[in-house]
């Protein structure tokens, strides 16, 4: 059985935020509704609807007359983000049922493998609120995470760890992941920045 076509603004919406997921749709990138209808061969009417949609939560920003682009992110802003990050898989690690713990899943990419697992840990706390939240956040940061590569050397035992403690109910021990986790990655936000900055072609070499 074909699985069912989604609605048209939800496919947008789904597609959109793929893109900006996965940089398809970098820090800078104009957005028109035109191109992305004729991409997913829709009417403009729902492109919009998630365009707006999307620059309501933040993961696009609306110029009046210029159209939607995708928010360029300065060190500050990407630090910022990693903190938020944090503090919400805090809240619901706080906000956990007990006994209610994410089976890690394997994946050969470890930034990928860490997303899927913080996801999971977000949605332990069972509040909607927490989870779109957490959801918004991990998608804005998630071109910036494509550059973590560069600068960490160890993404994969790292990831190793976090999973090791996917199944358990310790949340003392998480929290602690947790908050290591990020704050590395707040300590190299300038660095990040810059590697997510496209080259500026009026520069002076």
């Amino acid at each position: 059985m074909a699985p069912e076509r989604l609605e048209p603004f939800r496919q947008a919406l789904v597609d959109l935020r793929r893109r900006i997921r996965d940089g398809e749709l970098g820090p800078g990138a104009r957005v028109t509704a035109k191109e992305v209808a004729q991409d997913l061969r829709l009417s403009p009417t729902p492109v919009r609807e998630a365009l707006s949609r999307l620059a309501g939560e933040g993961l696009l920003e609306e110029r009046r007359g210029d159209g939607f682009f995708v928010p360029e992110l300065s060190a500050a802003d990407i630090a910022v983000l990693y903190r938020l990050s944090e503090q919400l898989l805090l809240i619901a690690q706080a906000e956990a049922r007990d006994g209610r713990a994410h089976e890690a899943q394997p994946d050969d990419d470890p930034i990928r493998a860490v997303e899927r697992l913080f996801f999971g840990w977000a949605a332990e706390a069972s509040s909607r609120v927490i989870v779109e939240a957490y959801r918004t956040v991990a998608i804005r940061l998630a071109p910036v995470r494509r550059h973590e590569v560069e600068l960490i050397d160890d993404l994969a035992q790292e990831a190793d760890r976090l999973q090791a403690l996917a199944s358990s109910t310790a949340r003392d021990e998480r929290a602690a992941a947790i908050e290591t986790f990020h704050r590395r990655r707040v300590a190299l936000a300038e660095r990040l920045a810059r590697r997510l900055s496209p080259p500026n072609p009026d520069a002076v070499a």
